[in-house]
Parts: structure tokens; sequence; C-alpha cells
């Protein structure tokens, strides 16, 4: 079944926001993208661009809690948290580090998408609960699983910036590491 321009505008939208950022994020060039018609933004986007960035930001963070909510699924945090890089390793690897995140972006695209921070914001919050549930699931009391999982995914979209300003992979790769130190602290574990 061929996606519709609604589908089209919020895949090419995502894209397009991944490698440029919001404001860098132009109708004409999101029309290219996209294949669709100027007036499909309009029907399907009455705020037009602004609101096409924040229906994008929530489908991009629904699609990328439906892959931390499958990490998540396991009985170890720091297995999940492994994945989790390795999945941004992995992206920025395929995008020749062009290909940032959309949610990140959206977060500082205030003027140009007013409401698109406060989208972000309940993103980065359910990717928190999810590692959190985990956490709280294999022994860690709730405060401390809600700051750690909060910690997790602060470092893990921060050493992304940095993977993608420095065009490697070093920043996941350290991040990584101490995240598993902090689980396993936290878990009572003697391994890392």
């Amino acid at each position: 079944m061929t996606p519709s321009p609604r589908d089209r505008l919020i895949a090419g939208t995502i894209a397009l926001v991944r490698e440029r950022g919001v404001a860098g994020t132009g109708i004409t060039e999101l029309l290219a993208r996209s294949d669709t018609a100027r007036r499909s933004v309009y029907q399907n986007f009455p705020r037009g661009k602004a609101e096409l960035i924040e229906e994008s930001t929530r489908v991009a963070g629904q699609l990328m809690s439906a892959i931390i909510a499958e990490f998540a699924a396991s009985d170890s945090p720091a297995d999940s948290l492994i994945a989790f890089i390795r999945m941004w390793k992995d992206t920025l690897e395929a995008s020749d580090f062009t290909a940032g995140c959309p949610i990140v972006a959206a977060a500082l695209g205030g003027p140009e998408a007013p409401l698109a921070p406060a989208v972000a914001a309940e993103v980065f919050d359910n990717w928190a609960s999810l590692l959190a549930e985990q956490l709280e699931r294999t022994g860690v009391d709730e405060a401390a699983a809600r700051s750690l999982a909060t910690t997790a995914v602060c470092a893990i979209e921060g050493a992304a910036i940095l993977a993608i300003s420095s065009r490697s992979v070093r920043p996941l790769d350290q991040v990584g590491v101490h995240l598993a130190e902090l689980v396993s602290l936290h878990l009572g574990d003697s391994r890392p």
C-alpha cells in the first residue's frame, strides 16, 4: 500500500530534521523529499510547518519508544543500554555521522515550532520511564531507577551529539562503559 501524503510528509520531516535540524527543514525541500504537493501540508497540518514538526516528533518518538521497549523487555538493564548505544552507533556509522536525533532537534526548535520542545520533553520522559520500569523490575528502588534512567537517556543522547560533532563513536563507547558500571552499582552486582 502506498503511504498517504500525510505519512510521506511525516517521514520526510523526520529525515530532514535528523539531517538539518528544525530551522534547516524548509517546506520546499520537504515537499521534494516527501513527493507531495504544497496543499497537502496545509490539508493535513493546518498550522503548517510548526504542526508538522510537532507531529513528526511524536511519531519519531513513538517509533523509538517501541525500540526502547523491546530493549527494556529483557531482564538485563545493562544489555538494554548497550543495545540503545549500539543502535546509535549503527545509525551514525550508516549515515556517515549525518543522522542526528529528531527529538533533540525538536527540543531545540523553539522559534520555528514553539510546541515542539514540549513534545520532545514528553518523548524523553517516556524513554526514561521505559528504562526505569526495567530497572525497578530488576531490583532498583523506584527513585533511584527513575534518576538512573534519566541519566542514561541524557548520557546516550549527549554522547550521540558528541559522536556527530567528532565523527567518532568513541563518546558512545565511553558512555556505555560508565553506564554499565552505574547500573551494576545500583543492582549490587560485582561485575561491570
